[in-house]
C-alpha cells in the first residue's frame, strides 16, 4: 500500500511540475495545494497553531496555505517533520487507548487532535505525498529544516504541543498503562 501511495504521489508531483512550467517547487505553492497543510487541517490544527510552532505570524501561514507566498524550503522540511512527529504521537495515544479498552475520543479534551481513523488516514496520506514532494528540496535546506526541528524539540515546544493537543486527562488507570507501555519498549 505504501508503494502505491508513493507511486501516486510521485505522479502527482510530476504533474504539478509540468503544470508549473517544469519549475521544481516542492511546496506546489502556485496551486495553493500544500499536503502538509491538508494534513494539519485534517488533524484539526488551526493556522494559529501552525504559526506558533513554525515561528511565523498567522497571516504568513494564511498566505502559505492560499499559495500567495512561497514556503521557504527549510520551513517546509521543518513542518513535514512536525507532522510526522504528531502522527507518531497520535499512534502512541491510540495504542494507549487500546491498552485501556477505551476510544481516543472518550478521554480527550475538546481541543485535542482528531484521532479517528478517517482523519488520521488523510493526514498520513498527505505526509507521504509531502515527503515525495520534499525529495526535490535542496539537501542543505532539508538539513536546516531538520536542525530547526531539533531545536524546536529540545526547547520543549514539542512536549508543550503534545500536552495541549494529544494528552488525555490523566488518572490512575492511564498512568498505570503508560508505565506498562514504557516497560515494554
Amino acid at each position: 500500500m505504501a508503494a502505491a501511495a508513493d507511486s501516486a504521489a510521485t505522479m502527482a508531483s510530476q504533474a504539478d511540475r509540468k503544470a508549473d512550467g517544469a519549475h521544481s517547487d516542492a511546496s506546489t505553492a502556485r496551486s495553493g495545494h500544500v499536503p502538509v497543510f491538508v494534513a494539519f487541517d485534517s488533524l484539526g490544527l488551526t493556522g494559529r497553531d501552525v504559526a506558533e510552532f513554525a515561528g511565523v505570524t498567522p497571516p504568513t501561514v494564511s498566505k502559505w496555505r492560499a499559495g500567495k507566498a512561497r514556503i521557504p524550503d527549510e520551513r517546509l522540511a521543518f513542518l513535514t517533520l512536525v507532522l510526522a512527529h504528531l502522527l507518531d504521537e497520535a499512534d502512541n495515544v491510540i495504542a494507549m487507548h487500546g491498552e485501556l479498552g477505551t476510544s481516543p475520543q472518550a478521554m480527550t479534551r475538546p481541543d485535542s487532535l482528531r484521532l479517528d481513523a478517517s482523519h488520521l488516514d488523510v493526514a498520513k496520506a498527505q505526509l507521504v505525498y509531502q515527503d515525495v514532494l520534499n525529495r526535490d528540496l535542496p539537501p542543505a535546506e532539508v538539513r536546516n529544516g531538520a536542525q530547526c526541528f531539533r531545536v524546536w524539540w529540545e526547547s520543549g515546544a514539542a512536549k508543550k504541543l503534545q500536552d495541549k493537543r494529544l494528552r488525555p486527562p490523566l488518572n490512575a488507570d492511564v498512568l498505570e498503562v503508560l508505565k506498562k507501555m514504557r516497560k515494554n519498549r
